[in-house]
């Protein structure tokens, strides 16, 4: 039974991530409209994790049968665990990845976090904004928004920090650099 369901997983999860990413709407940053500009993660990057999940998927399924043909001794399902565990955290981060989104318009913005409720945040109820976290490939840190006297919001650093960092016009809430 168990190398059944580590076959399908090594087959099932890439394939259909490759069918989320073809029959789902194009996930590309939305600038320009006349309401609003979305910002997403790029799709060279969420594109990257399928071909990975589609890279490992194989090359499990190409070890487990050489196990099985015993030209290595390992053993088959062990191998196919392995790819497996890859491929599904993988996917749960490919699944998260996707979701995020920043939508600018006039006063307000909504962010679509990794995980949770879509956050509204007017630009006039900001307090403050802190940069936090590592730097990302953009050469920029997350950004932690502030409304109100509490935290609201975390903008990753995966988007076009500097574009919503235009939108958002409130440059007088960002530390000043010493």
């Amino acid at each position: 039974m168990w190398p059944g369901v580590l076959v399908t997983v090594a087959v099932a999860l890439p394939l259909a991530s490759i069918a989320l990413m073809r029959l789902g709407s194009v996930r590309m940053t939305e600038r320009h409209h006349s309401r609003h500009d979305t910002y997403v993660v790029p799709v060279a990057f969420t594109r990257s994790l399928v071909l990975t999940m589609l890279f490992m998927g194989a090359m499990g399924l190409f070890l487990g049968w050489l196990c099985s043909s015993s030209v290595f001794v390992a053993d088959p399902p062990e191998v196919l665990a392995f790819f497996d565990a890859f491929i599904v955290t993988t996917f749960t981060l490919w699944l998260v990845l996707t979701r995020y989104k920043v939508s600018t318009f006039e006063g307000h913005m909504i962010v679509t976090p990794f995980v949770g409720h879509d956050v509204t945040v007017r630009y006039d109820e900001i307090d403050r904004m802190e940069w936090v976290g590592f730097r990302k490939a953009s050469g920029y840190r997350d950004l932690e928004v502030w409304t109100n006297g509490a935290h609201t919001v975390r903008l990753s650093a995966l988007v076009d920090l500097e574009q919503i960092l235009m939108s958002i016009d409130r440059f007088d809430a960002l530390p000043s650099a010493s």
